[in-house]
């Protein structure tokens, strides 16, 4: 027995000395995870410069793997069956638009990032149960089959993972193709389910168009007044763009005020290649849409390139009670938008030239008018100067020591007409004219359905008054009315007409500080009214003007803000666009509509335009602002620039005005800054009327010689020299605008104008 004992003390003594020696060769000489991670990208990388030797595909050596599969006497469509991929070919021009490049297996990308330049189709499905996205394209995990239609192919895009299917079919129309969703035939496994997987988002063929390293032009977005984004720009530490269309949807209430960005108005942008250019619309789901554009090296490939993508489901975010981290949850009903459509324009000349962005405007007016019935409403020779006026607000005061809450007028009717009969007498004979805040609901923050001048302001008597004073001097006068926000009251109820949000949480809108971005205690959050509830307000609305001889309509921010309602009304923003733009038709068949910095949606509608921004949101990787919906809009409807008092550069304002061929805008109110402190107004502290008439008279004169002649021609070109010093302003007519920013000056029918000198030219109060 001892012998045993010893022998087996010995084998047990050897395993324990080989233990330690084995776990110093794995935890010293093994290699770390992020080791292995980046050997195997080494690998990777080596194999890919080996690959990089071959010489890149050619657009001939591809297109000979395409077979035509539908044709016009415009277009041909071309399709690779075994890749998946597209080609559109402009038979004017002969250029071939690719929907994915055809030298990626040569370029600069890394495996994966090459499945995404290949795929035809990337989805993003969420997990409602982990709270998470997941990102799949049908080149990785994904898969596709594809088949010829009638005049195109249908493609049919599976994700064994989540258990979710795409049919998308591409078809070649008379001047477009278009890419086309029914999304009640999209197949979700479950989608009821809690473990579940839902489509969140889908975007398609997101190189399509994209440009290479040794490629000049640029992309034009709709962010603000436009935007434009060189190929190549060399901002690849930058943050990749994205804007969604219409704005976010604000229903998803921010703790603190997010950065001020521009609407992005249009669902479109633009590719321009030299003598060549694609027009990309998103006609169908465009308020699910959103526009990304990255430059070359920016995400460490080759090429650039702008999309859509489409969230078909919203998301939202709240915190539990000890929770620092916010719980993200989705929208729980099935798919809110009914379809996607994208729709790729050709652009060329008929002279075989260059094209530019005002080209891409150009065929984006022409697609306003021929499929969205947008009219000619302009007058030529004429630049009426838009004013806004402001009512009433809520003022806090202390009576008897006890603070209350009371309306109090800021511009009364009384005073709204001396400051009109004042312009008119500073032969200021053409204005345009908005009245804010009017009516006793709005100034009390109820919903406004019926017509109400607020009694604080002067009441019906006085607002006859100055309507007839307006109609008699042919002064456009439109009484604006904006339900956006409300508090309990006059038939609308915080618990039945709120917003509901996507955590099923209240939607309440906080006023913020202007300072800090973070929500100001002074003020009690307003709701935000639900979009399902607009009908009946509105209808209302629009038949007590009527009945009472009104017949001009402005509806404040319903112009350019769209939101849903995930409540048990369940209204998508796709609906609500519906809504609103029932309620412009509505209007426009009862008489003239103002709207303030109108969506496409709205455009249609409208009479007059006010507040058109001159500048983008100025993101990093945009390389210079160009007024992009003005050159869509010029000649077509009368606009106006942002307010000329409420900038801080007046000569600035003026010539970015005159440089997209805008009429001029002043805000006024009937009492000084001192009177606006601790009001929702406070941010018109600028707006003194007094203070401004002899500017707005001298800038009067000013536009009547630069800007009316022009007012119904189109805008065929715009040219920036001296790095943005000075602008040349092209029209239809033949007569052209330059503005020079250092000297302060306007040229325009061979003559020199001194901004400054139009300053306060006419007799000020």
């Amino acid at each position: 027995m001892d012998l045993k004992f010893k022998k087996t003390a010995a084998f047990l003594l050897s395993l324990l000395l080989i233990a330690p020696v084995t776990a110093s060769v794995y935890s010293e000489d093994a290699p770390a995870e992020e080791e292995v991670v980046e050997e195997a990208e080494e690998k990777e990388d080596k194999e890919e410069k080996e690959e990089d030797e071959e010489k890149p595909r050619t657009e001939e050596e591809a297109f000979a793997l395409m077979e035509k599969v539908a044709e016009n006497a415009k277009l041909e469509l071309w399709a690779n069956e075994k890749e998946g991929t597209l080609c559109l070919k402009d038979l004017k021009t002969n250029k071939l638009w690719w929907s994915n490049p055809v030298d990626l297996e040569t370029s600069n990308a890394k495996k994966s990032q090459k499945q995404d330049l290949a795929s035809g189709m990337t989805l993003i499905y969420a997990e409602p149960l982990n709270r998470a996205t997941t990102t799949q394209n049908n080149k990785g995990k994904g898969k596709f089959k594809m088949k010829k239609i009638t005049n195109g192919v249908h493609y049919e895009y599976s994700f064994s993972g989540p258990g979710i299917t795409v049919p998308v079919d591409v078809t070649l129309e008379d001047d477009h193709l278009k890419l086309h969703v029914t999304t009640s035939e999209i197949v979700e496994e479950h989608p009821s389910n809690v473990q579940g997987q839902l489509v969140s988002n889908l975007a398609f063929f997101t190189t399509f168009g994209a440009a290479g390293l040794d490629e000049k032009g640029y992309f034009v977005v709709p962010d603000g007044s436009g935007a434009v984004i060189e190929f190549n720009n060399g901002k690849t530490d930058l943050r990749t763009y994205s804007g969604k269309v219409y704005g976010r949807d604000i229903t998803a209430v921010k703790q603190t005020k997010t950065a001020v960005t521009r609407n992005v108005s249009f669902p479109m942008y633009g590719i321009v290649k030299g003598d060549s250019a694609l027009m990309v619309v998103a006609d169908k789901g465009d308020t699910a849409a959103s526009i990304n554009s990255y430059v070359s090296n920016q995400n460490k490939t080759d090429y650039n390139s702008t999309y859509f993508d489409f969230e078909l489901r919203t998301s939202d975010e709240y915190l539990m009670g000890g929770e620092s981290n916010p719980l993200k949850v989705f929208e729980k009903r099935g798919i809110l938008v009914p379809e996607i459509e994208v729709r790729y324009y050709p652009v060329s000349n008929d002279n075989g030239g260059d094209i530019d962005y005002t080209d891409i405007a150009s065929k984006y007016r022409e697609y306003l008018i021929n499929d969205k019935g947008v009219a000619d409403q302009t007058i030529a020779a004429t630049s009426p100067m838009y004013v806004d006026l402001y009512g009433g607000t809520l003022e806090k005061k202390s009576i008897l020591g006890i603070p209350v809450t009371v309306k109090a007028p800021a511009t009364t009717f009384k005073t709204a007409k001396y400051i009109l009969e004042t312009m008119k007498g500073e032969q200021i004979n053409d204005m345009v004219v908005t009245y804010n805040k009017f009516s006793n609901e709005d100034l009390g923050e109820k919903i406004t359905d019926s017509w109400s001048p607020a009694g604080k302001l002067g009441g019906n008597s006085d607002w006859k008054k100055l309507e007839s004073y307006a109609d008699a001097n042919g002064i456009p006068l439109y009484p604006s009315v904006d339900n956006t926000q409300f508090k309990t009251g006059n038939g609308y109820w915080d618990m039945t007409n709120t917003s509901i949000r996507v955590s099923n949480a209240y939607a309440k809108l906080p006023v913020y500080d202007l300072a800090h971005g973070t929500e100001n205690k002074y003020y009690t959050p307003l709701s935000l009214f639900s979009p399902a509830s607009y009908k009946k307000a509105y209808s209302k609305l629009i038949n007590s003007y009527t009945k009472k001889g009104h017949t001009n309509f402005a509806f404040g921010a319903l112009s350019n803000t769209i939101y849903g309602d995930y409540g048990r009304q369940a209204t998508s923003r796709e609906l609500a666009k519906g809504i609103v733009s029932d309620i412009y038709a509505d209007a426009k068949s009862k008489g003239s509509v103002l709207a303030d910095n109108p969506a496409s949606y709205v455009i249609p509608y409208v009479d007059y335009i006010t507040n058109v921004p001159v500048d983008s949101s100025k993101f990093d990787l945009f390389d210079q602002d160009i007024p992009f919906y003005q050159m869509v809009l010029h000649g077509v409807i009368p606009y106006s620039s942002v307010a000329v008092n409420s900038e801080p550069d007046i000569t600035r304002i003026v010539l970015d005005s005159v440089a997209s061929g805008s009429n001029l805008s002043f805000d006024f109110t009937g009492i000084e800054a001192s009177e606006l402190k601790d009001t929702k107004l406070d941010s018109y502290f600028y707006s003194y009327y007094a203070n401004w008439i002899g500017e707005a008279a001298g800038l009067y004169e000013l536009a009547s010689a630069v800007i009316a002649p022009n007012a119904d021609s189109y805008i065929i070109d715009y040219n920036i020299y001296d790095d943005g010093n000075r602008i040349e302003t092209i029209y239809a007519n033949g007569n052209k605008t330059e503005v020079d920013y250092e000297k302060g000056t306007i040229t325009a029918n061979n003559t020199v104008y001194d901004v400054m000198e139009y300053v306060g030219k006419g007799a000020s109060e």
